[in-house]
């Protein structure tokens, strides 16, 4: 009669389970390795892309902050486009810079009035344009910004 590979604890009729003579000989294979090379890919770029995803947002709502803002000076003073384009930028500091090729990340377009630009002109139309590169596309080999556009129209005083 053949005897049974019993556990440590003394216990017959119960076999031992059979990794643990491969723990415990230090034997292992690289599984656990590849397995986390293979997820460890997907997850950091869900992780790293929902980041960007937020900054994207964040950086969308400073443009269209700052559009309004330019428009709410152009509504004053509609005539003054160089003031505009100025409160824009000044309200859209975190968007400033430039990229790579020494374009600048940030455009204010010059400000539309219908009616003419003067007081009690019809309306005033300012708009401004962002490229925004997520880290993410970089990772992947992906080089083309995303330009974000935003404009805000207001009735001039």
């Amino acid at each position: 009669m053949e005897q049974i590979d019993t556990v440590e604890s003394g216990r017959s009729g119960q076999s031992r389970p059979r990794f643990l003579p491969a723990l415990r000989s230090g034997e292992r294979s690289g599984q656990a390795i590849v397995e986390f090379a293979l997820v460890s890919f997907a997850f950091f770029s869900i992780v790293f892309g929902t980041i960007d995803f937020g900054r994207a947002v964040y950086m969308y709502s400073e443009l269209s902050n700052s559009v309004r803002e330019g428009a709410r000076y152009g509504k004053v003073d509609p005539s003054n486009s160089s003031g505009i384009k100025a409160t824009v930028r000044d309200k859209a500091s975190g968007l400033g810079g430039s990229d790579a090729d020494g374009n600048a990340l940030l455009m204010v377009n010059d400000p539309v009035c219908t009616g003419g630009c003067y007081q009690g002109c019809a309306d005033v139309t300012v708009s401004a344009q962002y490229s925004f590169t997520p880290v993410v596309a970089r990772f992947l080999g992906i080089d083309a910004p995303i330009v974000m556009k935003a404009s805000a129209k207001v009735e001039a005083e």
